[in-house]
């Protein structure tokens, strides 16, 4: 998750190339939910990296790792590219300039990143003995949760109560693994590419949190929020008039909005 943050992050800084990295879907790739919604190439990249690295190190794992979306990519002149991860980084940023053509340091620049090697400096992690079979275990990825918000690049948002309604913030990178025979969640990641803005260098810094639930084992990064006193509720604005009617009742004036069902979910895991 911390590579396909880094590649989230490089995606919107490089502003001129960002505009060109846009498709909109169409077909079976429409969101009924939003009229205008759309993929970027880095949804697709970062996918595929999650699905080449998991399989790469857990053999086991591949033909289970199963992505929000297509890995097919229009690019500017009409053609259909297929996004994957090539032998080589070189391999790969010809893949890629096919798409960003004639961007051919956009290409490397992305490529270089996918094929880095990211180490994590998590001690609680480090000390974890859980033996998990990955033969027992598929994959769900959700490269870019909020994949609106992430396009629109909203850096200004203002949080409230602790929860942003939107912008950068709410874009997420969510990895799953669940039992392939009972379909029961076992551990997650959700990844924050846009946490907070570094003061000085005003680049964006990431972090992330995980959990683990298998047999006798329940850990996670983040510990229970304390209990409030009145409850929250965080819902899209999106949502009509009869829920929020009802929900009024329940949580008086403590309904918050956000974007994003992981951002929400996360909204709910740190008890904000």
């Amino acid at each position: 998750s911390e590579k396909a943050a880094l590649i989230a992050r490089l995606c919107r800084r490089e502003q001129p190339l960002f505009q060109l990295l846009v498709a909109e879907k169409t077909g079976d790739d429409r969101n009924r939910r939003f009229v205008q919604d759309f993929k970027t190439l880095a949804d697709v990249l970062i996918q595929e990296v999650i699905k080449h690295d998991l399989g790469k190190e857990f053999p086991e794992l591949q033909g289970h790792i199963h992505g929000e979306e297509s890995n097919e990519f229009s690019n500017g002149q009409g053609e259909t590219v297929t996004v994957r991860v090539c032998a080589t980084p070189g391999d790969t940023a010809a893949l890629l300039l096919s798409v960003l053509e004639p961007a051919r340091d956009a290409a490397e620049l992305l490529a270089a990143a996918v094929h880095q090697d990211v180490a994590l400096g998590d001690a609680e992690l480090a000390g974890m003995a859980l033996r998990v079979p990955p033969g027992d275990l598929a994959i769900w990825i959700d490269p870019i949760d909020s994949t609106n918000e992430y396009i629109r690049g909203r850096e200004d948002v203002v949080p409230v109560d602790g929860i942003a309604p939107g912008g950068l913030r709410s874009a997420l990178v969510l990895i799953g693994a669940y039992d392939r025979q009972t379909g029961v969640p076992v551990l997650g990641v959700i990844n924050e590419p846009f946490f907070r803005r570094d003061p000085l260098t005003r680049r964006w810094q990431g972090r992330y949190h995980w959990g683990v639930a298998y047999g006798d084992t329940h850990l996670c990064s983040l510990s229970p929020p304390p209990l409030r006193p009145a409850p929250r509720v965080v819902l899209s604005r999106a949502e009509g008039a009869a829920v929020r009617g009802a929900l009024g009742p329940l949580c008086g004036d403590h309904l918050r909005f956000a974007a994003g069902a992981g951002y929400k979910m996360l909204c709910v895991i740190l008890g904000l």
